[in-house]
């Protein structure tokens, strides 16, 4: 069993729990007064906060390991996530600059060098100062244009 232990929470999650959250979800959670939060976790659904995501980084939102280490059994490493904020966020819209957050993970592997644990640490507010960067826009405006074919093609494409 894969056991994600988010270092603002005093438990981890099980797989089947991040399924069930999302991986967003999961990973956002925080126990911040409501007043101060950017990402309201618990009132996402897997649907709705992968959505969002989609939305705002069009072409992909990638995560590259940076560097590692350790070896097994506990291997950590430093890793990258991310993207160009091209679509709508939460009410904000996009800037078309790269948005980007490193951390680091431990990650706890058996015998067969099967995942046994993750550790995941960074700082979300990373990621969000480029997401809440863009200008405010209204509902009626916070719609992906599927029309644009330059948003939505790979950047490394020729």
């Amino acid at each position: 069993m894969i056991l994600i232990l988010i270092p603002r929470r005093k438990k981890g999650l099980s797989a089947e729990e991040t399924l069930g959250l999302g991986s967003y979800n999961a990973l956002l959670k925080n126990s911040l007064p409501e007043e101060f939060k950017y990402y309201k976790a618990e009132a996402e659904s897997f649907e709705s906060s992968h959505d969002a995501f989609r939305s705002a980084f069009p072409r992909g939102f990638a995560w590259e390991v940076i560097s590692v280490h350790s070896g097994p059994p506990v291997i950590a490493y430093k890793f990258r996530h991310w993207g160009f904020f091209e679509g709508p966020f939460k009410g904000h819209g996009p800037t078309g600059e790269m948005v980007q957050f490193y951390g680091m993970g431990i990650l706890k592997v058996d015998e067969s060098l099967r995942a046994e644990d993750v550790e995941i640490y960074y700082d979300p507010a990373e990621l969000f100062s480029g997401l809440l960067n863009g200008p405010p826009i209204s509902a009626t405006q916070n719609k992906p244009d599927d029309t644009s074919t330059s948003a939505n093609r790979c950047p490394f494409q020729v």
